[in-house]
């Protein structure tokens, strides 16, 4: 039997009969939004499972899978292409739970479900009594032993075969596959061959990558119910914003938004990906060099915690991409990994707000559709159970923003309790830290950036003196909380410090300076700069804060004003954002755990946004219209 030893992405998992590969795709879960490219041949996304059927496919039968848009809708086509003649050949259908025995050689077919309404296709590589052996990317992660990546039973009862895929880790749930597809008269061919593809199967073109800003006229109000009273989190939106939220700018009788294709979508979600590793790495590197941790102005008395930080509390929730998109290029100019600000903005909001202007019943989808799937499993992978102390200042966007995350974290046992300042908290005789009901503090989740905790550690430090320790009588402060016992989780985790500092740049970018997405940083400015024009960054800053921005000629072209003049600096190069009708529009783009989740975009009349800049809505228009296949579906589509 395979081994459950799970591979990381892009990691062979094993080889099938006729010599082709699987990968990793890590988990069922992410999507890296990668093209692959066999010889020439577009076979679909890194490591997709139809991205492995099409190179079964080729491989074993010289034949080309159609553009698909979900692996269920497979079941559904009739034909594929002769790779080397460019013609159409049949291909059939053989429904599940018939007559017919299941057969080697062939595409194995699942249905949409609740939990993943693309379905699954794999390929039959044996078939044997009572069970079949199958081969497939993106289902199971294991390092395979023999050439196949599962054994799947089959059922002969009342003169029919009946496949069933039973979940290895949860043996109640068991998965019925549509059916198998036959390729009739085609023989497999010889793997030693060279296919020599035809013309018409190199030419795959996709859409340009487009962002538009686009009016909208409501057909009516909004309804008054469009947000939720009797959710707590947005209760304290609606106190703040008020239930009609507008989404428009005074003097405008319509609304806006932007919409994006889904080519687009698919760059932020690729460029978010590969950012996030390339950060982690600088971070990692960071960590493992006293010379390069001394750029990040950390006290060095907290080296030893953050590096134990990294090792020890690796899972982290969220962080955001500023991206920037001028209509050809993605830029990143910075990594927010230790914020959650408008992160229920991009996870409900836009979504509530476009349906009750009646974009929900366009074809698109919001650009915050996987946030809050993809933040629940961030939460379910950092173990936590128990009570979750979310501290947050006293302000309505910081308190909506910690209920909504715990509304999140309660659905994986975690008990959220929101915290404002810290007054309820008290010490006890034996130094722990407790809340109003006596309830030792065990894991925290902050809206403080580090920068904030560490000032108030530097502030506690010479106030208090080297040899203070706490009594019941002493007042807990945030330092206390996040930097006091070590043993006491916190979220974001104290090494997300290293890439939300501005000090990374000019690592991730000499690191990787042909990365497409990375603009060249430096902690001089060179005469390259100079030419390029610059932006001019604190290390430590937030919301826009302090940053002059430098063109070409020499000329300030923006600047802002902050309380971070005094913080040391780095350069980057200028990549100016276009102006679209009077605005400029900065693309957030989240991570949740170690995967991209969803976009939002702030926007402003001035280049530099900041934390009053209005946050406006993303809609991904989709190229088709979504259908679930089911065996339910298929039966009445046969009746119609």
């Amino acid at each position: 039997m395979p081994s459950k030893t799970d591979v990381p992405f892009g990691g062979l998992q094993g080889v099938c009969s006729g010599g082709v590969k699987a990968f990793s795709n890590g988990n069922d879960y992410f999507f890296s939004a990668e093209r692959n490219f066999d010889e020439g041949l577009y076979t679909g996304f890194k490591w997709q499972c139809v991205e492995f059927a099409r190179r079964w496919l080729l491989e074993k039968k010289g034949l080309v899978l159609p553009d698909v848009h979900w692996a269920a809708h497979i079941f559904s086509m009739t034909s594929v292409i002769d790779a080397t003649t460019g013609e159409n050949v049949p291909m059939k259908a053989v429904a599940n739970g018939g007559a017919d025995k299941p057969e080697a050689d062939t595409l194995l077919i699942y249905p949409s479900s609740e939990g993943n309404i693309v379905g699954h296709v794999a390929s039959i590589v044996e078939v044997g009594e009572g069970f079949i052996r199958v081969a497939d990317q993106n289902h199971r992660f294991h390092k395979w032993e023999g050439n196949y990546s599962a054994e799947l039973k089959v059922i002969f009862e009342d003169g029919k075969y009946t496949i069933q895929d039973r979940d290895s880790d949860n043996p109640d749930h068991v998965m019925i596959p549509l059916g198998w597809m036959t390729f009739p008269g085609v023989a497999n061919r010889d793997p030693t061959q060279h296919i020599t593809l035809h013309p018409s199967l190199l030419t795959k073109e996709f859409d340009a990558p487009s962002l538009e800003r686009v009016h909208h006229q409501p057909k009516a109000r909004p309804p008054a119910g469009w947000l939720d009273v009797n959710d707590e989190a947005e209760q304290v939106f609606m106190k703040k914003f008020d239930i009609d939220v507008s989404g428009n700018y005074e003097g405008e009788s319509d609304v806006t938004y932007y919409l994006m294709n889904i080519e687009l979508w698919f760059k932020c979600v690729q460029a978010g990906n590969q950012l996030h590793a390339m950060f982690v790495e600088a971070t990692e590197k960071v960590l493992a060099s006293d010379e390069l941790l001394s750029r990040f102005a950390l006290p060095e008395e907290l080296w030893p915690r953050i590096r134990r930080s990294f090792v020890e509390q690796r899972a982290g929730l969220m962080g955001r991409f500023d991206l920037a998109w001028n209509g050809k290029e993605m830029k990143t100019y910075e990594y927010n990994a230790d914020s959650a600000a408008v992160l229920m903005e991009s996870a409900v909001i836009q979504e509530k707000w476009a349906n009750s202007r009646g974009l929900g019943e366009l074809n698109q989808r919001s650009g915050g559709m996987r946030i809050a799937d993809s933040l629940e499993r961030a939460w379910a992978l950092t173990g936590v159970k128990g009570r979750v102390h979310f501290c947050v200042d006293d302000e309505d966007e910081e308190k909506y923003t910690g209920l909504y995350c715990g509304s999140i974290a309660k659905k994986v046992g975690v008990e959220p309790r929101l915290c404002v300042k810290f007054d309820e908290f008290s010490f006890r005789e034996d130094g722990k830290i407790v809340d109003g009901e006596g309830v030792e503090v065990k894991a925290i989740w902050k809206t403080w950036n580090w920068d904030t905790a560490i000032q108030d550690w530097l502030k506690a430090r010479e106030e208090r003196g080297a040899n203070f320790k706490p009594t019941t009588s002493t007042k807990v402060r945030l330092c206390d909380l996040v930097l006091g016992d070590e043993s006491i989780r916190v979220f974001e985790p104290l090494w997300k410090y290293i890439p939300a500092n501005k000090a990374i740049l000019p690592l991730v970018y000499d690191a990787h300076p042909d990365h497409p997405n990375l603009l060249k940083a430096s902690y001089t400015l060179t005469e390259e700069l100079k030419e390029t024009g610059y932006a001019k960054k604190p290390i430590i800053g937030r919301v826009g804060r302090n940053i002059t921005i430098t063109s070409s000629t020499g000329s300030t072209l923006a600047s802002s004003e902050g309380n971070y003049g005094d913080r040391d600096v780095v350069y980057q190069q200028l990549f100016e954002l276009p102006s679209r009708e009077g605005h400029y529009g900065i693309l957030g783009g989240w991570i949740m755990g170690e995967q991209y989740a969803g976009t939002g975009v702030r926007e402003d009349t001035v280049v530099i946004t900041g934390s009053e800049s209005p946050f406006s809505a993303v809609r991904i228009q989709l190229p088709f219209t979504p259908t679930l296949v089911t065996k339910e579906s298929l039966a009445e589509k046969k009746d119609e």
